[in-house]
């Protein structure tokens, strides 16, 4: 008649991990108490049920979170100016090492600085920002 007390480890367990996002950790542990639980409906004596959950949680950890957290942890997705890195953009103002010129990529127009000369209606790879300008370089 132990199994409520897996039912209640399993949504704790399962709470813990709607709280901390990402990490599946309390997930695997979730799993062994709900086997366990199934365990204690069919009848299994407490040692057996909690070799369960210790033995389905360990394998859970260490087999099935690497996959979920391959799978579904959170990317880093660039956006904003930091996805203009290593696109290509158009000189629209002549860019000099000493003075920066201006170019337009996806109908936008950039200061733009270089090491080297580079004449308007070229095309030219974003290396990085900083700040309002790019540093770019030709393609």
């Amino acid at each position: 008649m132990t199994w409520y007390i897996w039912l209640i480890l399993f949504l704790a367990f399962l709470g813990f991990e709607i709280i901390s996002t990402g990490i599946f950790f309390f997930l695997c542990f979730a799993t062994g108490a709900l086997f366990a639980m199934l365990f204690s409906l069919l009848g299994a004596a407490f040692q057996t049920e909690l070799i369960i959950f210790c033995a389905i949680s360990l394998c859970s950890i260490l087999l099935i979170r690497p996959i979920f957290k391959k799978y579904f942890s959170k990317r880093t997705i660039e956006t904003n100016v930091d996805s203009l890195i290593n696109s290509s953009a158009i000189v629209t103002e002549e860019i000099k090492p000493a003075s920066a010129g201006k170019i337009k990529i996806e109908g936008e127009v950039w200061l733009a600085v270089s090491d080297e000369t580079i004449a308007v209606g070229e095309t030219v790879i974003i290396q990085s920002v900083d700040g309002t300008k790019l540093h770019v370089k030709k393609k």
